[in-house]
């Protein structure tokens, strides 16, 4: 069995761990059990297993030298960010039994994830040739609309109306960041999904749609998680918690998938 094969493997058999965990306890155990605990401190593995995966992979690309390097790189430096500023916070709890300490340093982290997978979407377009599709003046009016009307409808769901009395200008702050920002990247992988041209063959369209999928997930999780916080409606081990394991599992595995077509796309890219 090949390198990539025992890597998509383990990947396959943590997350499936991972499900059956959590519809074990969503069905069997109270939301404050040591178990709901000790599954929020360790799914984040999912996301430094494919952060580093991701690293090596964007390798065989040349890593900076192009478009398709410099994107797994951005994307897998943002699910890094996500396996750190989880373990930050599980490093809170454990030494300073502090549940939930929103915001804390774990932000840190988080914070950075955002403006890398913009990078992220912004190189896989360049990559699946939506460059060439925005020179026609319907794709340039899509490119700029369709972002703002993510972002518009991100506001209203998850940031209109709810109360900031009593949180700090950081909570604040990035209780507007979050949403706002992760609308972008959800937006701009659609639009790479959308606008992308045959400049590859069509080799990247799926690959497009693999990271898309991981993104709206770790949006719907995000924004899930925010709203639940804001509104003292968290625990650990909820439904936000699975998404962001689902979102995680699937970006490792578009990580994969591009090792698997490495060079198909070596040749056209």
């Amino acid at each position: 069995m090949s390198l990539r094969k025992v890597a998509t493997v383990i990947a396959i058999v943590l997350f499936c761990v991972y499900l059956l965990w959590w519809l074990w306890l969503d069905l069997t155990l109270p939301p404050d059990s040591s178990m709901h605990h000790l599954y929020s401190y360790s799914y984040g593995i999912l996301a430094g297993y494919g952060g580093v995966l991701g690293f090596i992979i964007a390798n065989k690309y040349g890593g900076f030298k192009s478009a398709v390097g410099k994107s797994l790189i951005f994307f897998s430096f943002g699910l890094f960010c996500q396996f750190l500023g989880q373990y930050t916070y599980a490093a809170q709890s454990w030494v300073f039994h502090i549940e939930n300490a929103y915001p804390s340093w774990g932000e840190i982290f988080f914070f950075a994830s955002v403006p890398s997978y913009i990078l992220g979407v912004w190189y896989i377009g360049k990559a699946a040739g939506s460059g060439v599709s925005l020179k026609l003046l319907k794709f340039k009016l899509i490119s700029i609309i369709f972002p703002l009307i993510m972002v518009a409808v991100s506001y209203y769901f998850f940031i209109n109306g709810q109360s900031m009395d009593g949180q700090s200008q950081i909570a604040i702050f990035l209780n507007f960041f979050y949403p706002i920002g992760e609308a972008a990247f959800v937006s701009l992988a659609i639009l790479a999904y959308l606008l992308s041209s045959n400049v590859l063959g069509g080799v990247m369209k799926r690959r497009v749609i693999f990271i898309l999928f991981s993104l709206v997930f770790q949006y719907v999780a995000d924004s899930l998680f925010l709203y639940r916080t804001i509104q003292g409606t968290w625990y650990q081990a909820d439904f936000s918690e699975f998404m962001f394991a689902m979102s995680y599992a699937l970006m490792t595995l578009a990580f994969l998938d591009f090792s698997s077509v490495f060079g198909e796309l070596k040749d056209k890219n």
